[in-house]
């Protein structure tokens, strides 16, 4: 069984390329780029279907290479919120845009994400979100990060590890994000854990590795922000001891 599931996930895989290019970059410019220039008012409606709609097919596309997903409660996004994440794979943005009602919030970006790659690097740039590059140039990326925290009317999804854990664990949080977001617009907190996608933390680790993806993400409370910017990093470690004793309970559970 071995061999053949090898192969079921390395096919799952070519799907998954050729859905991001041809398919993506066709549908964005044959229908969503034409349809948010005749409605500019409906652009991030627009916008949050197609994301659904690549979103969903890539977890499709990975359910038939093996991959099974949970997904538990709603982010609600009709107002703005600061989404806080642990970090385990490149599922995890899918999980959080078919989570994400009514439309999908915005993230913070690396820069390398931002260009050339076909049907995500449009949609991040028509997001609106901070696009960052912390290793080059922090004090530009926090600036970054502050001054589009106040745009972001559905929504800012943030990652305060700062990378993709290697064994799944909960990695030390930095607090500087979420203290330029809060501090430039106070907004709730909205509480996110996954699980089980650290096993293909790189695109490269998904090619013969899609069938053991056993990926559970659940939203968990909403905190009002804390008063004062330089609250931020206590209220933060708060939430890292709580998301690190939801991920104990649901791997519990899994085991059971």
């Amino acid at each position: 069984m071995g061999p053949l599931r090898a192969l079921r996930s390395a096919l799952s895989v070519v799907g998954v390329v050729l859905y991001l290019c041809p398919f993506g970059p066709l549908l964005m410019y044959l229908w969503l780029r034409p349809m948010a220039l005749l409605r500019p008012s409906r652009q991030r409606t627009y916008l949050s279907r197609y994301m659904k709609i690549m979103a969903g097919g890539l977890l499709h596309l990975l359910r038939a290479g093996g991959a099974r997903f949970q997904m538990t409660g709603v982010i609600r996004t009709e107002s703005p919120v600061l989404i806080v994440m642990n970090h385990q794979s490149l599922i995890d943005i899918l999980s959080l845009t078919m989570m994400s009602q009514p439309q999908v919030p915005a993230f913070v970006t690396r820069s390398r994400y931002a260009r050339f790659i076909p049907a995500v690097s449009p949609a991040v740039r028509m997001l609106g979100g901070p696009v960052v590059d912390p290793k080059r140039d922090p004090r530009g990326s926090l600036a970054a990060v502050r001054e589009a925290a106040p745009r972001q009317r559905h929504g800012l999804i943030l990652f305060p590890e700062g990378h993709r854990s290697r064994d799944g664990e909960i990695q030390p949080f930095k607090t500087a994000g979420a203290q330029a977001t809060l501090g430039a617009h106070p907004m709730p907190v909205q509480t996110v854990v996954t699980d089980g996608g650290w096993k293909t933390r790189r695109f490269v680790d998904f090619v013969f590795k899609v069938h053991l993806l056993r990926v559970r993400t659940e939203v968990l409370g909403l905190d009002p922000a804390p008063p004062r910017e330089e609250d931020v990093p206590a209220f933060l470690q708060g939430l890292r001891e709580r998301m690190r004793a939801h991920l104990a309970r649901m791997r519990a559970d899994a085991a059971a």
